[in-house]
């Protein structure tokens, strides 16, 4: 009876350690899917405020990228009266400063765009871009990172670009 009872003891203590490793491991990998995002928005706005041009936060089922937002290009290295500064002198020219990087293909990502109640499913072919304006305001979205039944919601604000609230649900699977 005796060995009955510890081995029934070692059973639920084998499952319990198993389910607490499992959640660990998707509250971790839902951090760090979410993590990216911000830190790549964050530092798409700050390289924005930096060089005063727009730059883009493409968001797609396989990647992230950030890339400068070209609203006008000319084809030409002229300055136009727009890309000089108060003192008529030309403008300051930088180059321009890209990051890509992929997601974790178990994470399904979701955005909710301000003033929206509608959760837009990033898959496929379809992806999600981002302005990042030098003026240093982002669009306030909420990103929803999940995997099956787990999920991790994070708002970033929309003067740092960092998370201004979280929520999330962990379940056991």
């Amino acid at each position: 009876m005796e060995i009955v009872f510890v081995l029934a003891m070692i059973a639920m203590l084998t499952t319990w350690l198993t389910l607490s490793v499992s959640t660990v491991e998707t509250e971790q990998k839902l951090r760090e899917a979410s993590g990216g995002i911000e830190s790549l928005a964050k530092r798409a706005r700050n390289i924005a405020v930096k060089q005063q041009r727009s730059y883009q936060l493409t968001i797609g089922a396989d990647s992230i990228a950030m890339a400068p937002h070209y609203q006008q290009y000319t084809g030409h290295d002229d300055f136009t009266e727009s890309e000089k500064n108060e003192d008529g002198a030309a403008a300051q020219r930088f180059d321009d400063i890209t990051a890509n990087e992929d997601t974790d293909p178990e994470v399904t990502y979701e955005i909710k765009r301000w003033r929206s109640d509608d959760w837009e499913l990033i898959k496929g072919d379809k992806n999600v871009v981002l302005t990042l304006d030098p003026i240093g305001l982002v669009e306030p979205i909420s990103i929803r990172c999940s995997i099956g039944k787990s999920w991790l919601i994070h708002e970033l604000h929309p003067l740092t670009a960092g998370i201004r609230d979280e929520e999330m649900n962990i379940e056991k699977e």
